[in-house]
């Protein structure tokens, strides 16, 4: 199962929009280096479905390479069809992966009974031990899994492992804790409820950091600020994201390169 901290990898890109192999090798060794818990490769900041299924693979494998079995790999396998989903979910399979997350389909509505029939003849396909985790972002693909149907997948599926849930909505996250038979594991995607998450330790001074850089962040498009940052560590060598999506302005960036300088400094001082 996923424990721990989990980073929203991305896909670094050449200027050509093409996968750059070293980028993403020096991040996967970053990740590796910084203490992070699992690895998740082609999730929503990995830019996964503006990318061919070539790429995803490829950006999969060398993922898996470089790890080699040091942390947890999960692939998020979610795409625009179940056939794809499936061949992604084999992949990662094929790989060495430990489990994979998917992804609800996007934007065509879908009730209970499309999603349930579209898990299963995903999860169907796969070794009846492989983990999987449901992942449930209803603000960017309209479809929501309630707790009645994640209920029902996994009464119908002992390889659910549990649910990662985006969106800010904590009542919810008590819901899926109130689900009778097994008890799903929770991944939270929304920072903001951290604290609420993890109340132990640092963790409150912990979420005052994660809460007063998220407002700065307030209407920087999210994987490109990422990316941003990731150049400014020089782990990654641009931050070129897969069009639709629109480079920073030099405003946005400014607000990107002092939220740096801020953390270079608090990091200096706890060294």
């Amino acid at each position: 199962m996923i424990k721990g901290v989990v980073i929203p990898t991305i896909t670094p890109m050449n200027e050509d929009n093409s996968i750059d192999d070293a980028s993403l090798v020096n991040y996967t060794r970053f990740l590796l280096e910084a203490g992070v818990d699992p690895l998740y490769p082609n999730g929503t900041n990995g830019e996964s479905l503006l990318l061919t299924k070539a790429e995803r693979e490829h950006v999969a494998e060398i993922m898996a390479r470089e790890n080699n079995h040091c942390l947890p790999l999960y692939v998020q396998c979610g795409s625009m069809t179940t056939a794809e989903t499936v061949s992604h979910s084999k992949h990662a399979v094929k790989i060495g992966a430990d489990g994979i997350g998917i992804m609800s389909p996007a934007f065509f509505p879908m009730d209970d009974k499309a999603l349930f029939l579209y898990y299963s003849d995903v999860i169907s396909k796969l070794p009846e031990e492989f983990p999987v985790y449901i992942y449930n972002i209803p603000g960017c693909t309209t479809n929501d899994i309630k707790p009645a149907l994640l209920k029902s997948l996994m009464g119908e599926f002992a390889n659910i492992v549990g649910i990662k849930f985006s969106s800010s909505n904590l009542m919810r996250l008590e819901d899926y804790l109130e689900v009778s038979g097994r008890k799903p594991e929770l991944l939270i995607g929304c920072d903001s409820l951290f604290f609420q998450c993890l109340v132990s330790g640092g963790a409150a001074k912990t979420q005052k950091k994660i809460v007063e850089t998220d407002r700065k962040m307030a209407g920087i498009p999210g994987i490109p600020a990422l990316k941003t940052l990731l150049k400014l560590r020089g782990i990654i060598r641009t931050d070129v994201c897969r069009m639709p999506l629109r480079p920073l302005t030099t405003e946005e960036k400014l607000t990107l390169e002092e939220i740096y300088s801020v953390y270079c400094k608090e990091e200096r001082i706890y060294e």
